[in-house]
């Protein structure tokens, strides 16, 4: 019997991993792809009925209120490593894409469960669990019935067939457009550096995630996962920007707790002065001296990202309100308060010197902020 499925049960219903079934939850299996039936019928059973007794132990402990319980079972002939997962999403519009709310993890062997979230009319969903390369991801189309449990039961991942290797290449430019020589690209399969037109190629990839890592010294290092999952193209294109640091430098103000007033005399202010040197730089604490706003970075986890010739503000945090305003420091003086803001992300407008912006925490935190960015200047090599 496979390793998997003789350790599930007790770490299941010990609590570590949770997961489970389908009481009156309706799938329309002809959209499943890759689910493997070759598995012996002792091995489904035995997945089966750890799923049952792991669904009524977390019911018993947390009662279908809100929301739609989502179980199964991954398994596959070939996984043994305990510690690998793959990757859940649930869309809102099956089909189409977009409008879920984060990726979720799932291990191989053990009860899974998660809970959606459904609102009136709103019931139908696609269900993508992406195992990654050399397997197919399973897509499943459902309806998620509130109070009922969806039991996707025992999911066996299929894996795919192809001979021979692939090669990844492209070119690599600066924010300008101009290609970059000598860019040092590595690699599990090793380390090229692009020629005069800023070319690179790597070959030998089979059906499997590659990590891509791009460095120069003077501009940001960025990266690039590429996951292979046939061998329909044997060159994949992969080009990439290579963005300059920038010194940014900006004032805020920001409003006291419930309170979305920056005349209130608890509203505190302050200045932020940095250089951003990679992709994803998270805004330093222990540079920030105004308790509120480390508060709000804290709970919202506020950073900069790079992308290409792009700086934007981001928050890692569920989705907050960001409004960017193009318009003179005079203005920003003015500026009473942030009212009610419709555009609900996690990446505000991108950003240049004088630009305002204007953030409301939402449910996350119950700051609102202006900030002005009185400098945003590229640091050319």
């Amino acid at each position: 019997m496979k390793s998997g499925i003789r350790k599930a049960g007790l770490v299941a219903l010990a609590g570590a991993a949770i997961g489970v079934g389908v009481y009156g939850c309706k799938t329309e299996e002809p959209v499943t792809e890759g689910t493997a039936t070759t598995e012996s019928l002792e091995q489904e059973s035995v997945a089966l009925r750890q799923l049952e007794a792991v669904i009524e132990w977390e019911l018993n402990k947390t009662p279908q209120k809100e929301g739609v319980l989502v179980a199964l079972f991954l398994d596959s002939e070939e996984t043994e490593n305990s510690m690998a997962e793959a990757e859940y999403r649930c869309y809102s519009r099956p089909g189409r894409g977009g409008g879920y709310s984060g990726i979720k993890r799932i291990p191989y062997g053990v009860p899974w469960v998660t809970r959606e979230r459904v609102r009136s009319n709103d019931f139908k969903r696609e269900i993508v669990i992406d195992p990654g390369p050399p397997y197919k991801n399973v897509t499943k189309i459902v309806t998620l019935i509130p109070g009922q449990v969806t039991n996707l039961g025992r999911i066996v991942l299929e894996k795919v067939k192809a001979e021979g290797t692939a090669s990844i290449s492209g070119t690599i430019k600066d924010e300008n457009g101009k290609p970059l020589r000598g860019v040092e690209v590595s690699s599990k399969k090793g380390v090229v550096t692009t020629n005069a037109e800023g070319f690179y190629r790597i070959d030998g990839f089979g059906l499997e995630v590659c990590n891509l890592d791009v460095k120069k010294e003077g501009y940001i290092p960025n990266y690039a996962k590429v996951s292979i999952r046939n061998m329909d193209k044997r060159i994949i294109k992969q080009d990439f920007v290579s963005s300059y640091p920038r010194k940014v430098r900006f004032r805020y103000v920001i409003s006291r707790k419930e309170k979305d007033d920056f005349h209130d005399p608890d509203a505190t202010d302050g200045t932020v002065e940095l250089v951003i040197g990679e992709k994803y730089s998270p805004l330093p604490i222990d540079q920030i001296k105004n308790e509120d706003f480390r508060q709000f970075i804290t709970r919202v986890r506020l950073n900069f990202r790079v992308n290409d010739d792009r700086l934007t503000l981001s928050n890692s945090y569920a989705p907050i309100f960001y409004k960017g305003l193009r318009s003179s420091s005079e203005q920003f003086g003015t500026i009473n308060s942030v009212g009610t803001l419709d555009y609900n992300s996690q990446h505000c407008p991108p950003i240049r010197k004088g630009d305002i912006i204007l953030i409301n925490g939402g449910q996350v935190s119950n700051y609102t902020l202006k900030i002005l960015f009185e400098e945003v200047q590229p640091i050319l090599p």
